[in-house]
């Protein structure tokens, strides 16, 4: 029930090689965590956010299969 923020990351994704060998260049990349912290020496993330985005993951999995929950 947010609205989801939309961010630009620095770093890369696995996106690249799904575009290169599937040719599916329509990709999300999402996860907890703040990303500031994304691979720092002190990177870390809440557990409540890692359940949650769990979570987010497996309901839009469902979604995208056509499972009307």
């Amino acid at each position: 029930g947010k609205t989801p923020e939309h961010v630009i990351s620095p770093g890369t994704y696995d996106q690249k090689h799904i575009a290169r060998i599937g040719h599916l260049h329509d990709c999300i990349a999402y996860g907890p965590g703040i990303l500031d912290l994304a691979h720092q020496p002190d990177e870390y993330i809440v557990i409540d956010d890692m359940v949650t985005a769990a979570k987010v993951m497996a309901v839009s999995t469902l979604k995208l299969l056509g499972v009307n929950l």
